[in-house]
Parts: structure tokens; C-alpha cells; sequence
């Protein structure tokens, strides 16, 4: 049995949907060659100025666009003025559900023997179990490359803003399922807090990008190389 994790859109239409990036903050950043790392990564400190792109709701609701886990029609009935509280409380919840989850890869991040053992994999069981899912029978996406034409999907609906977090919770559970966790790594730079997961060939990527972290180190080690 083959079960994949859709995301299941809403047909609304959205007029004016508000983006709220502030000028001072750039456009998060999408390292993570994973999008529950790029959820860890939705606060980050790159050259050493922390932003933290889920900071209240309305952030919360662009963040997820951007990063694909929802898109604009599945979320903008959830930014009129009647859900700003909801709102509100669900980026609350998600940004200590983070902390927790960073917790978590800091602790399984190249010591995957660890990963059935740990509390979060209940905490995601219980959140997968709140929100409003259901499987259905779909045919292959390629039924050429697939030894059965059908397949099993699970399917993820977002009708309250209670819905966001085991929406975000589906995206770290098919992570640890499926990741090789000792290719899950903290980025070498100093200070760096983001996480990714190395999909190079060689396994050799020690930093989050060159432009955030590898050329600063690289231009460090040339200073401290010219004063020898």
C-alpha cells in the first residue's frame, strides 16, 4: 500500500490578499531541501540578525503560502477579520510546536536509531489525529513507472485555523519517515541556526547556502590565514 501526502486545496477565491512582510525583513528563506527544515528555518539568524517570519498571524498565513504547504485559496477565508483571534492563537501554538520540533532534529539530527523513542512522535500522532483528514483511492500520477494504476492518498483540509498546525505536523511526520537522518544537519556557520537535509551526492554540504554562510566562513579563514 503506497499512501502519499497531498495537500488538498479549497476552490475560493481571494481578492487582495494582504502580504505582510515588513521592508526591514527579507523574504523567508527556503534552504532546508525539506519543508518541515524550512518550517524550522521560518525563524533563523542569517549574518547574525535573527528574523522570525511566523510572528503573528497574518505572517503565519503568508509564510505557508510561500512555502507551499497551503495555497492562497485554501487560506483566504481564514483572513477575514472574524478569524484575526484564531489566527493569532494558531501562530502562537505553531511557533512553540517549533521549538519542540527543533528540539527534536537537534536530538535525532545524525543519530536516527533515536527517532522511535522520542515524545515528539506522539505529539505528531495526536496532532495528525485533530485535524480534518480522510485517505481516498487516486489514480498513479505516473502509471507507466507504477506496478498498480492506483494508489492510496491521504488528503488534508483546512477549514479552521486549527486545521494549520496538523497541516504542518503532516509535512514533519513524512520528514521523519522518510528522511535519512544522518544527512539531517545544523549548518556550519557560526551562529547559524538553520537546518537542512543533504541531498548531495557526496553528502559533503556543510552550510545552510554559500551566499548566507559558506563564503562569510570561507572570507574568515582567509583573514585569519593572511595574519599567520
Amino acid at each position: 500500500m503506497v499512501i502519499l501526502y497531498e495537500l488538498l486545496p479549497i476552490n475560493i477565491q481571494c481578492d487582495g490578499a494582504e502580504k505582510m512582510l515588513t521592508q526591514d525583513r527579507p523574504p523567508p528563506i527556503f534552504l532546508g531541501d525539506d519543508t518541515a527544515l524550512d518550517f524550522l528555518n521560518s525563524v533563523a539568524v542569517p549574518r547574525a540578525t535573527e528574523f522570525e517570519w511566523l510572528e503573528s498571524g497574518p505572517d503565519l498565513l503568508d509564510w505557508l503560502v510561500a512555502s507551499g504547504l497551503c495555497s492562497e485559496d485554501e487560506l483566504c477565508h481564514l483572513r477575514k477579520d472574524a478569524f484575526t483571534a484564531d489566527i493569532e492563537q494558531a501562530a502562537r501554538d505553531i511557533r512553540e510546536f517549533r521549538d519542540s520540533f527543533r528540539a527534536f532534529i537537534q536530538t535525532v539530527s545524525g543519530h536516527p536509531n533515536l527517532l522511535a523513542e522520542h515524545q515528539m512522535i506522539g505529539t505528531i500522532n495526536s496532532l495528525l489525529g485533530s485535524g480534518a483528514q480522510y485517505i481516498q483511492i487516486d489514480q498513479a500520477p505516473d502509471i507507466s513507472a507504477q506496478a498498480k494504476p492506483l494508489i492510496l492518498t491521504s488528503k488534508h483540509q483546512l477549514q479552521s485555523a486549527l486545521d494549520l498546525l496538523p497541516r504542518i505536523a503532516a509535512a514533519c511526520a513524512y520528514l521523519i519517515c522518510n528522511a535519512d537522518f544522518r544527512y539531517v544537519r545544523n549548518c556550519e556557520g557560526s551562529g547559524c541556526t538553520m537546518y537542512f537535509q543533504d541531498v548531495s551526492k557526496n553528502h559533503r554540504r556543510r552550510w545552510c547556502s554559500m551566499d548566507v554562510c559558506g563564503n562569510r566562513a570561507k572570507a574568515a579563514a582567509h583573514r585569519k590565514h593572511k595574519k599567520r
